[in-house]
């Protein structure tokens, strides 16, 4: 593959979040898959076979990370496996795969009178075509020899994310069918999310000869004392992590407060690059408290907040006052917790969706051309 092959690659795996789009543009009235509701075009179904080619490729490199006589620019595809399955075979399914879904979710849309904003969608579609397909000459020439004009990539990589969106809310968004209650909402994100904040000084420092050394007596003692001073104003003072901020800057003359500070999934926290130790801290520190220990010849400053007093600040977005900023949006929580369940519902209705095949069409344009064209560049 040459460079371009790669740089373009790597474009559209950072522009598309899913699946592709309906219309584009390889010859008058030619299409590879349709309903009575909507059909993919020719230029939809090629973009579909090169966006999986690049998925498949990122999985082949995956799995051979540990392989060092492994070379992804001498690879032949053709003779790979992905996911215990011929290369080939396993882009020609997705690619088929994105298109049924685009058609399963355009059906579902059109049955639910969910009204869709084409505008939106073109805006977002043009911001991506100005970016992507038109950042540079060559991906401009790239996408052109693989048959998918800017209009065509522009719907590609914007239409199927807002149905999906839209069809979310009209399920599980405000008044959704499948609205859940800010108790259900509440309960979960105490359940699983984990709120911290720290500031880490390091008690070490570098002498002259490049040495790590302890820093000297006068400043540890310092700061040591400052930390326990931002311990009291939490604990006993009440005061904010903002307070504590406006007075680190004043105590060590500096414009800004090597904090860190995240509301997160227990999960993601557990597998979070933080040492072991200072994880453990954190998670055995009470609520609404202030802590202040050493590990591993850093000094930290920890403050854990009560996920259950956050939980009361869950609110839809418009439902939030003028000028509110601090509420957590119910939708986004929402769609965590329900994503799963609308794509196992997306892929029932996809099962029992009634389409055509246009063969002459997917033939004509095989996942073996866009691989080919995608190893020239």
């Amino acid at each position: 593959m040459k460079n371009i092959g790669k740089k373009i690659s790597a474009l559209a795996l950072t522009a598309v979040l899913a699946c592709s789009a309906a219309s584009c543009t390889i010859g008058p009235g030619k299409w590879s898959y349709k309903t009575d509701i909507a059909e993919i075009s020719a230029g939809s179904w090629i973009y579909n076979t090169y966006q999986s080619y690049n998925e498949a490729v990122s999985k082949i490199q995956e799995a051979n990370k540990d392989n060092e006589d492994f070379d992804v620019q001498l690879m032949d595809i053709k003779k790979e496996k992905v996911e215990e399955k011929n290369a080939v075979d396993w882009i020609f399914d997705e690619a088929k795969d994105k298109c049924l879904s685009l058609l399963t979710v355009e059906k579902l849309v059109k049955d639910k009178n969910i009204v869709i904003d084409d505008e939106q969608i073109n805006l977002t579609a043009n911001m991506y075509v100005q970016y992507y397909y038109k950042g540079s000459e060559e991906a401009t020439a790239f996408y052109e020899k693989l048959g998918v004009s800017e209009e065509s990539f522009g719907e590609c990589v914007a239409r199927y994310n807002y149905l999906y969106q839209e069809l979310f809310k009209n399920l599980y968004g405000k008044d959704g069918e499948k609205a859940l209650s800010d108790e259900e909402v509440q309960k979960y994100y105490t359940e699983n999310y984990i709120s911290y904040y720290y500031i880490p000084y390091s008690l070490k420092t570098t002498d002259e000869n490049g040495n790590s050394v302890d820093i000297d007596g006068e400043t540890k003692e310092k700061t040591i004392a400052n930390f326990n001073k931002y311990r009291n104003m939490i604990n006993n003072d009440k005061k904010k992590t903002a307070d504590i901020e406006e007075q680190y800057k004043k105590d060590f003359s500096v414009e800004s407060v090597p904090s860190s500070s995240e509301k997160m999934l227990k999960t993601k926290f557990d597998e979070s690059s933080l040492s072991d130790e200072l994880k453990k801290a954190i998670k055995d520190n009470k609520a609404n408290q202030a802590a202040v220990t050493t590990l591993n010849d850093t000094l930290y400053f920890i403050y854990t907040e009560s996920v259950s007093d956050l939980a009361k600040k869950i609110k839809y977005s418009e439902d939030a006052k003028e000028g509110e900023t601090d509420y957590l949006d119910k939708l986004d929580l929402v769609y965590e917790m329900k994503k799963d369940e609308l794509d196992e519902y997306i892929d029932t209705e996809k099962k029992a969706l009634k389409y055509e095949t246009n063969d002459a069409c997917i033939s004509a344009y095989s996942v073996e051309r866009a691989i080919q064209i995608a190893k020239e560049g």
